[in-house]
């Protein structure tokens, strides 16, 4: 079951969108300005960069926290950002070179069962329940996804017919929305999505726990309750998971003689012809980089069979990234690196030109439906495990809350 809610829902201002959404970043941080620049950085610096940036002590924090909803209500007042009058639900999509995935965003209970499967750290919990606490904002949706639904497709059709509200172009692609206003579409639209059997949470764990924490806090306390997470459904049709590719840094140069007799108990080795390098499209299947050569891995019997490992994420992080390299923390951990999406090799190798020592490790790309089974079965797989596509631009849809 799904209960979603319609939001009034605040968004760039569309002569301002190329700065504020999909622009990189010129400057770290605009806090403490008394005006809005001419020249303004993206969202993401104005409203959520600078807290990370200000040391950690609660003085500097309430000030990060201050310039936030100052820089925010400005926005507004400027018109650079709009507020929407009414509460909608949004059908959202992204037009890629290659393929379009569509979705519904809305805002979505905190209270509702939905399945997940990453692993947490408390200090990212800790942070964004910070941000949430005291500014209210939500700059990006969670990403949740179900089995496909012939009425929920039936109304993101019809619903897609005219020309959209909003519209942008980055060189990621094409991002347009459809406002869904009409009381009794929203009924039906919220009907639909009560009947849905199970949710999942495909991309924003730390997110949807920190909201789960502070709601908590704030029932404890008294206070008023920050109850829903800005969230973007997509089927299971549309999500895509992508190849996520990790670069060892290790702080010593490792032995390839060392390496091979660790590995050899649970894995079998064996070079890439013309040293091409590997991108596995088979599960047990990996790709090794050390020392200017590339080698085929492939997972025994003994590395998933025994230790529950279903998936290849765990068998890397169990067998090789914790028990060779002492990486129990992949999110944090700063010898070890992450590559995705479709940059996933070339950032691969300038690690590679950058860092003589450095170790590589290619793997199969998870499907939705492992994705899916590692929640239904409760397993909590390493953070990082998933490169998830959509990439929802930060501000492209923001919520405050009360």
């Amino acid at each position: 079951m799904a209960t979603i809610k319609p939001f009034r829902a605040i968004h760039p201002n569309p002569f301002y969108a190329d700065q504020l959404v999909f622009t990189k970043p010129q400057a770290e941080s605009v806090a403490g300005n008394a005006e809005m620049p001419e020249g303004l950085p993206p969202l993401k610096t104005l409203l959520e960069t600078g807290a990370r940036l200000r040391p950690e002590t609660s003085e500097m924090q309430s000030l990060a926290y201050n310039d936030i909803n100052n820089t925010l209500k400005q926005l507004l007042e400027s018109e650079r950002l709009w507020l929407d009058a009414t509460p909608c639900i949004y059908v959202y999509e992204v037009a890629h070179p290659l393929y379009k995935q569509v979705g519904i965003w809305v805002q979505t209970d905190l209270e509702e069962p939905i399945k997940t499967h990453e692993l947490t750290f408390d200090d990212s919990v800790r942070r964004i329940k910070n941000y949430r606490e005291h500014t209210g904002l939500e700059g990006s949706p969670i990403l949740l996804t179900y089995t496909p639904n012939d009425e929920i497709d039936a109304i993101i059709a019809a619903n897609k017919q005219g020309f959209p509200d909003v519209r942008y172009e980055s060189v990621a692609g094409i991002h347009q929305l459809w406002k869904i206003e009409k009381p009794e579409i929203l009924e039906q639209l919220i009907s639909a999505f009560a009947g849905i059997e199970s949710v999942y949470l495909a991309d924003g764990h730390h997110r949807k726990h920190s909201a789960q924490l502070l709601l908590q806090e704030q029932a404890k306390n008294g206070k008023p309750l920050f109850n829903t997470i800005s969230a973007l459904y997509m089927s299971t049709q549309e999500v895509k998971i992508r190849k996520y590719n990790r670069v060892v840094l290790p702080d010593l140069p490792t032995s390839k003689e060392w390496l091979f007799t660790q590995l050899l108990p649970h894995f079998y080795i064996q070079e890439s012809f013309n040293n091409t390098p590997v991108q596995p499209f088979e599960e047990r299947k990996m790709g090794m980089y050390i020392q200017d050569n590339w080698y085929h891995l492939r997972a025994k019997p003994n590395t998933y069979s025994l230790n529950n490992n279903i998936l290849d994420v765990s068998i890397l992080q169990d067998f090789i990234l914790s028990r060779l390299f002492h990486i129990t923390d992949p999110a944090t951990d700063q010898r070890l690196k992450h590559t995705g999406g479709e940059k996933a090799m070339p950032e691969m190798e300038l690690l590679f030109r950058e860092n003589p020592n450095a170790i590589g490790f290619t793997l199969c790309p998870m499907t939705v439906d492992q994705l899916c089974i590692a929640a239904d079965a409760g397993l909590n797989l390493p953070p990082k495990s998933t490169w998830i596509d959509p990439k929802i631009p930060y501000g492209l849809l923001l919520y405050k809350h009360e």
